[in-house]
């Protein structure tokens, strides 16, 4: 079956990109992150989620591609130290400035995705002539000033409905957030894009790489890198996983159990080491 990314399908005149469209795939993306990180067997953490790493197959069900930088989480651990790879635009500032490695790096990088889908902008390109260093600035400046529908990409503004696109804008934002422990995990992101939009948590500002975060406590001895040598695309192994519907589709188990079965937890964190 033929898939394509999201920025592909954008980029196709001919294909409708409508509200409806962008929402279901939101929250199949929301929904395919909490079976990694909670559903599964072994909690999973992708590590790389970002646009083109999200596959439209021609029903347009969104699969989360490309597994090749996921980790296997230590069972009882919260979050480890590791070294630093990922897509410049999507990574979570603990991450990036200091390797620490949880759920929420996950969470962060969905924020970011939802507010691409919103807008139809890229972080990692942005480049729109307004006072903002990125869309996540930018889309937090407007929310801030009672403006946040004006990120909408003009193609949806017909078929969006306002509240339930502020919702969307406000859990994109929440899950940006400077500190990871303010981010919702991915169940409280199910539960708040399954609920009529209502009174959501204010977003404080944006969590942006080498700025505004500072872990407490002292730095860990591992290994780590930050700035552009941190930054690395992904192009290894290309395991898909469904996530059209509420449970894990076979072939989402068959991708998280293979990469479980097949593989054995680094103590650090790192990428799972080969039996």
């Amino acid at each position: 079956m033929a898939t394509k990314s999201f920025w592909c399908m954008k980029s196709n005149r001919n294909v409708e990109l409508d509200w409806k469209r962008r929402y279901e795939i939101i929250t199949g993306i929301a929904r395919g992150l909490l079976y990694l990180h909670e559903d599964s067997h072994n909690r999973i953490i992708h590590r790389d989620i970002k646009a083109s790493n999200i596959l439209l197959d021609d029903k347009w069900v969104p699969k989360i591609a490309d597994f090749g930088m996921a980790r296997l989480f230590p069972e009882g651990e919260s979050n480890v130290n590791t070294r630093v790879a990922g897509t410049n635009g999507y990574m979570a500032p603990e991450y990036v400035m200091h390797g620490q490695l949880s759920v929420k790096a996950d969470v962060f990088s969905f924020g970011v995705l939802v507010l691409e889908l919103i807008s139809g902008q890229k972080n990692s390109s942005f480049n729109l002539n307004v006072d903002a260093q990125n869309l996540l600035d930018w889309a937090y400046k407007l929310y801030k000033k009672g403006k946040g529908l004006e990120i909408m990409d003009a193609a949806i503004v017909p078929s969006a409905p306002p509240e339930q696109v502020s919702c969307c804008i406000q859990i994109g934002l929440l899950c940006v957030q400077s500190d990871p422990k303010s981010r919702p995990d991915m169940h409280r992101v199910v539960i708040m894009l399954s609920k009529k939009p209502g009174h959501l948590d204010e977003p404080m500002r944006p969590g942006i790489a080498g700025n505004r975060y500072r872990r407490s406590g002292p730095r860990p001895g591992s290994s780590s890198t930050a700035g552009a040598s941190g930054f690395s695309d992904s192009h290894t192994s290309k395991s898909t996983f469904n996530i059209n519907t509420n449970t894990a589709s076979a072939s989402a188990f068959a991708s998280a159990s293979t990469l479980a079965s097949s593989s054995k937890s680094d103590p650090l964190g790192k990428r799972p080491m080969k039996s």
